[in-house]
């Protein structure tokens, strides 16, 4: 039988905060390390809970607030005298292993009761998976610390390869690459090149880290269609016409198969008919582990349950954007969420998005490493104002960098970005934009 609680652990540490000789400090030192709910013990859980909300360690006065107070119905005198305070500081710690090991060990066995429960009602094995994930994430004991030198040790050793180049050498400078387990969300306006880019930043990340695996998981796209968009920034053949079929094939086959990541399947689409939502996605990441992946847009991504409203739609996609993140960080990897942005912000005198304007945005916003706005000025102000060939990238929030305008040249047809490396073009295309946007 799986021993499940420990009444000697509850009792002596309730002993311990109610013994004269200890000083203050180390027990307000306690309370902050213990939870109520780490008690088994329905008697001991509420004593606790007293100490805890009313700060007091002296038997006498402690029952006297407990006497005193009209909700309790459960707790007597004898419950609180008869409490040993034998205990020591010295062997404090032990007991405390013991209080949150038992926990530990009683939550694992609902969770247990609780899996088996949703396989025998139906439930998908891989969202089970995923939530268990999630759970056991946080069921470490917080006497597990790791000292001030193993956090160091872990960032003079940190292996080359945790740091993935984010496809550009300009943005690489400025934040430093991504790191496993981060969110990145690339946010934009319908025809401002969000799935473009997507493309051309797989291509470029593959690039730049060459051992590394790359899936795009689009919900927007077919496959075949972000196939031809790649064919039309490998082979420099303009979308039209790979739409409309007025290419040499025989050229494309051999040229996609000069390109390492294409030809290696390194960069690989997944078909929109293989996933629907979040635990789909799980269920191909667990079996391939792709180092970096895209999802072409969060807001097509199937919810948990239905959404009625719109506040149920920003349960659910934050629900979603919570999984997604606990996804990368289970498989060592980095996500690249794309977002829609609301309608409306042509009608502005200013015509650029913000982070208000992500669709459902409160934990994409707060999950988010750095979020990007994938922005074509042209597309607002007209191509005589801005040229189609001139494409910003907007970083609103960075968690490690400044935010910053990076102005980049693109060829929507092909599908290709283009740094400037040049500060002071730069510079002048950003002072551009501002003049035109004010």
């Amino acid at each position: 039988m799986i021993d499940l609680f420990s009444w000697e652990a509850e009792e002596a540490i309730l002993g311990y905060l109610l013994n004269p000789n200890i000083e203050l400090e180390k027990k307000h030192q306690t309370l902050q390390i213990i939870e109520p709910d780490y008690f088994d013990s329905s008697t001991y859980r509420n004593i606790f809970t007293y100490i805890k909300t009313l700060r007091v360690f002296d038997k006498i006065v402690l029952w006297d607030k407990i006497n005193s107070d009209i909700n309790n119905t459960n707790l007597e005198a004898k419950d609180i005298s008869d409490i040993e305070e034998l205990i020591t500081e010295a062997e404090l710690n032990s007991y405390v292993e013991i209080l949150l090991d038992r926990y530990q060990r009683r939550k694992l066995f609902k969770m247990g009761d609780d899996i088996k429960n949703n396989i025998s009602k139906g439930d998908d094995p891989f969202d089970i998976a995923l939530g268990t994930q999630n759970k056991l994430m946080g069921l470490s004991s917080r006497s597990q610390l790791e000292t001030n030198q193993e956090l160091l040790d872990k960032v003079l050793n940190e292996d080359q390869g945790d740091i993935l180049s984010t496809g550009y050498e300009v943005i690489d400078s400025f934040v430093g690459g991504y790191t496993r387990g981060m969110i990145i969300t690339i946010a934009g306006d319908s025809g401002h090149l969000k799935t473009t880019l997507a493309l051309d930043k797989a291509f470029n990340m593959a690039t730049r880290n060459p051992k590394i695996k790359v899936a795009i998981f689009s919900k927007e796209m077919l496959a075949v269609d972000l196939m031809k968009k790649m064919i039309a920034r490998i082979c420099k053949i303009p979308t039209p016409l790979i739409f409309s079929q007025q290419y040499d094939k025989e050229f494309v086959r051999k040229k996609m198969m000069e390109v390492e990541p294409w030809a290696n399947n390194r960069i690989r689409i997944i078909n929109p008919n293989s996933f629907s939502g979040v635990a789909d996605i799980a269920k191909i990441q667990m079996t391939h582990r792709f180092d970096v992946w895209f999802l072409d847009f969060i807001q097509l991504l199937e919810f948990a349950k239905t959404a009625a409203n719109s506040s149920d739609y920003n349960i659910q996609i934050g629900q979603n954007m919570r999984n997604l993140q606990a996804l990368a960080l289970a498989t060592h990897s980095v996500g690249v969420i794309l977002s829609q942005v609301k309608k409306g912000v042509e009608q502005r005198r200013i015509m650029r998005p913000t982070i208000s304007d992500i669709e459902w945005s409160g934990l994409i916003k707060q999950l988010s490493s750095y979020i990007f706005f994938s922005y074509y000025p042209g597309k607002y102000y007209g191509w005589n104002a801005m040229s189609a060939d001139k494409y910003f990238l907007i970083a609103e929030k960075t968690r490690f960098a400044e935010s910053f305008y990076l102005p980049m040249h693109v060829n929507a047809a092909l599908g290709v970005f283009k740094e400037i490396t040049d500060v002071d073009q730069r510079t002048a295309l950003s002072n551009e934009l501002q003049m035109l946007i004010e």
